[in-house]
């Protein structure tokens, strides 16, 4: 009769499964804490690539822990693919028996484990792919008594434990100090429940890892304890029914989901751009987008949900301030099926029902954090706009295109040449009353008269974007930041200056979408007061003399000092 499997060419298939390195080790961990380990120390040997200089390769990693450790029978066949002690069970994290040596094989190829109960004996089994490729063994060993090298039984428990090493590593994806800096990050927020309750210490090379809370509501256990805490709203509660299909037999009928969801402190969102400071990114909020989806404790998802768009109403994808509130959804793990739970416990995500259900019960709450950082951000501007240093005014936001704009010879404008700029500066400066003082507007007027386009920021409701105040000689451009072109081009210029707050890009765009509302603006003032022309004549003029005009502009944008060396 043939065989089901063919171990070789199965083992080959199983190596490609949807693990990525810190998953593996994931799985692993797991092990560890169902046995009630208290400390899990990672140990890694790391050798520098001959052949790729930048490249430094992981030749074993160890995983040893004080965990209650394994008799020989649960040994014996703790590397079979499908075996669990705890197979099928929902009260822990393991389920489906195939974790740890499907995640080790997806690594390496040499897998050893020790294992030590209370005064027992160190027992020891392995499995190398290579022997088993030969055809030579298609059995596990039996366990056999041997101790550990004395570097990793120093860091198991002193009277039970387990040390799990891989070896033969042949699969690595990213250079191994990437490796572990990546590790820290993933396992320091997927554990971070563990770490808080159950009191479990988990180190890489020595360093303890420290507790990541997307939420930023506890702060016990991380880097930085003594930080703002979160603005922690009300949990909200969904009750979902239990699949019948795979359920346990004593299982209710539905299960709570519970969701959370926190505001970041302003302290860290002041202002546009602060998701890429130092400060950002040392708690790595700079990455802090999607949602964390939490099974039994465990995190089994983090990122932006899958098909998100299309599951129901509610915002279409995550967006730039989206960083600034946490989310977390909790459930048990009766409701695998409802959240499609694999067997390696990775990305995990809501069925398309759940998913629309879950979306819309938190769109409010995040559109009231979406309006609070976007409040939060218009009033760090405004106050750096009115900001004195001495006697001398904080630079204007659009400063830079209006300088280019005053030295750049243009004609004379001729649709406000009949106009008094006292009287029209006057009346404009008027409409703005409501956000400046006397003090204010007269330093607009000096502003306004010194330059030939100045730009100001209001908003106001209605589709219009731009509005242009011609006043004898000198015009005034009025965005309606409120407008979504606005919006859009904040949020895109924001996520630029976050993944490099040095890089001029953002400077660079800003002033460049400034000089073409300028060069348009300088097009209208290209017509007399009461010129009278067909249609078509008319837009032929202004498109031609708005590109004109935006050549003119921008050669001189290209080839002043600020952006030396750009657009050749």
């Amino acid at each position: 009769m043939a065989q089901i499997f063919q171990a070789t060419n199965a083992i080959d298939s199983l190596r490609s499964s949807d693990f990525d390195a810190v998953s593996a080790y994931g799985e692993v961990i797991d092990n560890a804490i169902e046995a009630n380990a208290k400390n899990i120390r990672i140990k890694t040997s790391q050798k520098q690539s001959k052949n790729r200089s930048r490249f430094v390769r992981l030749t074993q990693i160890s995983f040893c822990d004080d965990g209650l450790g394994m008799d020989a029978n649960t040994l014996e066949n703790c590397l079979t693919i499908g075996w669990s002690s705890r197979f099928n069970q929902r009260e822990g994290i393991g389920r489906f028996g195939v974790g740890m040596t499907l995640a080790a094989i997806h690594e390496c190829k040499k897998i050893e484990v020790y294992s030590k109960q209370a005064g027992g004996d160190w027992l020891y089994i392995c499995l190398d792919l290579d022997v088993l490729s030969t055809g030579q063994a298609t059995e596990l060993e039996k366990p056999t008594p041997k101790a550990p090298p004395v570097d990793l039984e120093k860091l198991a428990g002193n009277d039970h434990g387990t040390i799990v090493t891989w070896s033969k590593y042949d699969r690595q994806s990213d250079s191994a100090p990437r490796l572990v800096e990546e590790s820290i990050k993933w396992i320091g927020r997927t554990y971070r429940y563990f770490m808080w309750d159950d009191d479990v210490n988990i180190y890489m090379d020595g360093q303890l890892i420290h507790a990541i809370d997307p939420l930023y509501c506890n702060l016990e256990r991380t880097k930085y304890p003594d930080d703002t805490p979160a603005l922690e709203y009300d949990p909200i509660l969904l009750e979902w029914p239990v699949e019948e299909l795979d359920a346990p037999e004593d299982s209710p009928k539905n299960s709570t989901i519970t969701i959370k969801m926190s505001l970041l402190p302003e302290c860290l969102r002041e202002a546009r751009g602060d998701g890429g400071n130092r400060t950002a990114t040392d708690r790595y909020i700079d990455e802090n987008e999607g949602i964390s989806i939490l099974r039994n404790k465990r995190e089994v998802f983090y990122g932006h949900i899958p098909h998100w768009k299309s599951a129901g109403a509610g915002w279409p994808h995550f967006e730039n301030p989206d960083r600034w509130w946490g989310g977390e959804i909790h459930f048990d793990a009766v409701l695998d099926r409802a959240f499609t739970v694999k067997n390696i416990k990775r990305g995990a995500v809501p069925n398309k029902q759940l998913k629309s259900d879950i979306k819309e019960l938190i769109k409010s709450t995040r559109e009231t954090c979406i309006e609070e950082v976007r409040a939060a951000w218009d009033k760090h501007d405004l106050e750096k706009k009115n900001q004195s240093t001495g006697s001398e005014k904080a630079p204007r936001p659009h400063e830079g295109a209006e300088t280019i704009a005053k030295i750049t010879p243009t004609d004379v404008s001729k649709i406000d040449r009949d106009k008094d700029f006292d009287t029209s500066s006057d009346d404009y400066i008027d409409t703005l009353t409501k956000h400046v003082d006397e003090e204010e507007k007269a330093g607009l007027k000096a502003i306004f008269a010194a330059q030939p386009f100045s730009i100001e920021e209001d908003t106001w409701r209605g589709t219009q974007f731009l509005e242009s105040n011609h006043m004898g000689g000198k015009s005034v451009l009025t965005y309606n930041m409120n407008h979504s072109f606005f919006k859009c081009i904040n949020e895109v210029l924001d996520t630029i200056q976050e993944e490099n707050s040095t890089h001029p890009q953002t400077k660079q765009l800003k002033e460049l979408l400034d000089l073409l509302l300028i060069a348009y603006a300088k097009a209208e003032t290209s017509f007399n007061a009461d010129d009278h022309m067909p249609a078509d004549q008319f837009l032929d003029y202004v498109r031609s003399n708005w590109g004109q005009y935006l050549v003119n502009y921008v050669n001189t944008w290209k080839t002043s000092s600020m952006v030396s060396g750009t657009c050749d």
